[in-house]
């Protein structure tokens, strides 16, 4: 699966959100399907999403590149740490997540 093409078709044909703040919200209410960050992400925040996704049993997929390379992939501006997938549209996203504590 390449990653950067399915994040692309998420953005494109379904529905996420962007952003550290509302992404944890919505997994710690369990309305995300996954969770993607990336390996800059600060320590702090992967944490709360490695312990939010166990509680929950929502995948995560820890993004190859940085802030910057998931913002361009999403075609936005600017940086993206986390954002969450709340319809996969016609992408295969959710197929290359992990479950973390089950």
């Amino acid at each position: 699966m390449d990653v950067n093409r399915e994040i692309k078709r998420t953005v494109d044909t379904g529905k996420v959100i962007l952003g550290t703040n509302k992404s944890i919200n919505s997994l710690k209410t369990g309305n995300a399907k996954m969770i993607i960050y990336t390996q800059n992400c600060p320590k702090s925040i992967k944490e709360d999403i490695l312990y939010y996704s166990k509680i929950s049993s929502i995948p995560i997929l820890e993004f190859g590149g940085t802030s910057l390379e998931l913002g361009t992939v999403c075609g936005k501006p600017f940086l993206v740490s986390v954002m969450a997938v709340m319809s996969p549209g016609e992408s295969n996203i959710l197929s290359g997540g992990k479950v973390y504590g089950n």
